[in-house]
């Protein structure tokens, strides 16, 4: 794998390389952007969205995630019918209310919706069942969950500017037993992380839609983390180096973590959040990854800094220097474990 160029503007990270799968098919620039975890419940729903301000949510990225050819969320939080009663468990439990929340993921432009999280499982089987209607019924591309497997690990296939483009959301965290869903009853409708079986899904994508670039999307981690713990490295590591995805990015620890390639390919551990309000340091701090994908197959990936709350927006001055400390820090943590090559032809402001 060689770099062929590096870039950056403001306090963007940028780093360039090819793709190994080559095609003759005419292809234009497509930019990707992805943004962390979304929750629509708790606090959130009582400031803004039962008092008509749903509309300042997204606010103050939304021009930006509309830019995008393609925008990629983590929708943390069920989308429930107000009322509906939560399985007894000792974690918090996330519903959103539907009506109010369906339209600020709309205005935004959402592309595709990721649902597999350790929340996915709040309300049981009848709760992923009522959030999937209702995500159906309003036109939303969404993958990570479903009334059984098949439809947890259907990926969603976009086509844009010439490429055809895969997305699987899964999760490698959960709340309830032994923390995975493997012998629980969620196992039933949730996509959990697996790189023999994601093997499995990329290869059939790929033959089947002619996918030309595969993206997982991926919870995994401990909260609150600067690094991730080894088994996340090695699953995300695995699921590049061994399923064949062309991207890994990550969410679930609501801090911004470090990123790095493997076999050329880009990896990032945690973008933090992006809607979701919380207390602890560095919850407040989140990451926009933008990935853009030139007509040769060459690659830029680009970490923005966002300030998070009820109301994201792009962070400046201080604020944003500060994030790309921290996650350069969580990067050069990573680079030193077993098993990664230093990276390189890493650009600077």
């Amino acid at each position: 794998m060689t770099f062929r160029a590096t870039c950056a503007a403001a306090l963007l990270l940028c780093v360039c390389g090819a793709p190994e799968r080559a095609t003759a098919q005419a292809r234009d620039t497509l930019r990707i952007a992805f943004v962390g975890d979304i929750n629509f419940a708790r606090s959130l729903a009582r400031t803004y969205l039962f008092t008509g301000r749903g509309a300042e949510v997204l606010a103050g990225v939304r021009d930006s995630l509309r830019a995008a050819d393609i925008a990629v969320g983590n929708l943390e939080s069920i989308l429930l019918d107000r009322g509906l009663t939560a399985d007894t468990n000792s974690a918090p439990q996330f519903a959103g209310p539907v009506g109010e929340s369906l339209p600020i993921l709309r205005d935004a432009g959402f592309d595709v919706i990721g649902t597999a999280n350790n929340h996915a499982w709040d309300f049981g089987r009848r709760g992923i069942v009522e959030s999937t209607m209702h995500l159906d019924t309003a036109g939303f591309a969404h993958t990570g969950t479903g009334p059984d497997l098949d439809r947890a690990y259907r990926p969603i296939v976009i086509r844009r500017n010439g490429w055809t483009v895969a997305f699987f959301s899964l999760t490698f965290i959960f709340n309830y037993e032994d923390l995975t869903v493997r012998g629980h009853a969620a196992e039933c409708c949730v996509a959990w992380a697996d790189t023999g079986l994601m093997r499995e899904k990329i290869r059939a994508v790929r033959d089947s839609a002619g996918a030309d670039l595969v993206m997982l999307f991926v919870h995994a981690g401990m909260e609150y983390r600067l690094v991730p713990e080894r088994n996340v490295i090695q699953m995300f590591r695995g699921l590049v180096r061994h399923s064949g995805a062309d991207a890994v990015i990550g969410h679930h620890p609501h801090v911004p973590q470090g990123w790095e390639t493997v076999d050329g390919k880009p990896i990032v551990y945690s973008l933090g959040n992006f809607v979701f309000r919380q207390r602890t340091a560095w919850t407040n701090r989140g990451l926009w990854a933008a990935l853009t994908y030139f007509p040769d197959r060459n690659y830029r990936l680009a970490l923005r800094p966002l300030a998070v709350g009820y109301t994201p927006s792009f962070a400046g001055g201080r604020d944003s220097a500060a994030t790309m400390a921290r996650v350069d820090s969580s990067s050069r943590i990573i680079s030193r474990l077993p098993g990664v090559r230093p990276r390189r032809n890493v650009a600077r402001p």
